[in-house]
């Protein structure tokens, strides 16, 4: 309790003090118009005395003139009080623009395979680093994923694994090096119609606030009830929907609270599957499952009947006798591949 509140404390005085800064600029020129107006109004004030006292104006011309200054006075002083909402309006432009002025990605670009049709994922000499602190994840690393192929990798943490995956996925660029799906590079692919055509369960996602039908299907019109209810069925899903009052429209809480873990890994695997992808990517899948589930789930995915070509991380030794190619990683490069069950 007492990290708690140490922390709302800093928060509390890192706001005041950004709050104070803020308005510190207001009560300067505040300041500023109060003594501008004191300034004007006695200077004033003593000019038009000794002109009356001189009898080269007056009383009706001081006082016509000293009323048309202060309402001068009296818009100014307003024009500076309106610098408020200004200032407010500059903020939020600032704030907004750090969002809309950030480059977007393209939304056009070339769909080298069919609807229908299989496609074939090469990773010709890529190579990525992180920027702080400088460290490479991926060095020179070439691999090609063909439509029917089931690829284990493997390798200790810190290998590249997950950044990998990632890079098939076209969630991030390689530094150099190119990735190419029939051919085209990604760079000039429709990306969106890309990963349209993947399923992936990353160690990132999770369920989000909504119901159990929009978490696997995005929000996807074109997918049909008995799509779901396959994928449902295919990852173990069925008997936990059903147990729910409102079936699947069970709305879910953020990031699968409130529901096993198990649960929640089985509805983004569901998620991957439902639209029956021609790449499949998996990172530990079935961690945590119990062993017969774990068993027929496994056996499932690496069914070449689905029609998807399948890459999965995992330290699983099961793994080994479903995947054609086991594919060892250390320190960003493949250092081993050697043929599974098809050998």
């Amino acid at each position: 309790t007492s990290h708690a509140l140490d922390k709302n404390d800093t928060l509390v005085v890192n706001y005041l003090n950004a709050r104070e800064s803020h308005f510190r600029v207001l009560v300067l020129q505040f300041i500023q118009m109060i003594g501008f107006k004191v300034l004007v109004t006695a200077g004033l004030l003593l000019i038009g005395g000794l002109l009356v006292l001189n009898q080269e104006m007056n009383i009706g011309q001081f006082v016509a003139a000293e009323i048309i200054i202060l309402l001068v006075i009296g818009s100014v002083e307003k024009l500076i009080l309106g610098l408020e909402t200004f200032y407010d309006l500059l903020t939020s432009l600032e704030k907004m623009g750090q969002v809309v002025d950030k480059e977007l990605e393209a939304q056009e670009g070339e769909k080298p395979f069919m609807e229908n049709q299989a496609f074939t994922v090469e990773l010709s000499e890529i190579s990525y680093s992180v920027p702080q602190p400088k460290r490479q994840i991926i060095k020179d690393l070439s691999l090609t994923i063909s439509p029917t192929c089931t690829i284990l990798l493997r390798g200790n943490s810190g290998s590249g694994k997950n950044t990998l995956l990632r890079l098939i996925a076209g969630i991030i660029e390689p530094d150099s090096g190119g990735v190419y799906v029939n051919g085209v590079s990604l760079k000039g692919m429709n990306l969106n119609y890309y990963r349209s055509h993947l399923g992936q369960s990353l160690p990132e996602e999770t369920p989000f606030e909504g119901t159990i039908l929009n978490n696997i299907t995005f929000g996807d019109k074109d997918t049909t009830n008995e799509q779901v209810y396959w994928a449902l069925d295919k990852v173990g899903l069925t008997d936990f929907v059903k147990k729910q009052p409102e079936g699947l429209n069970t709305v879910l809480y953020p990031e699968g609270k409130q529901i096993p873990y198990t649960v929640s890994k089985k509805i983004v695997l569901a998620r991957s599957i439902v639209r029956k992808p021609k790449l499949l990517i998996l990172k530990d899948p079935l961690d945590q499952f119990n062993v017969e589930e774990a068993e027929r789930i496994l056996s499932f995915l690496s069914d070449p009947s689905n029609g998807w070509a399948l890459l999965v991380v995992s330290e699983n030794d099961k793994w080994i006798k479903k995947c054609s190619r086991i594919i060892t990683m250390e320190k960003g490069q493949i250092i081993n591949e050697i043929q599974g069950k098809d050998a």
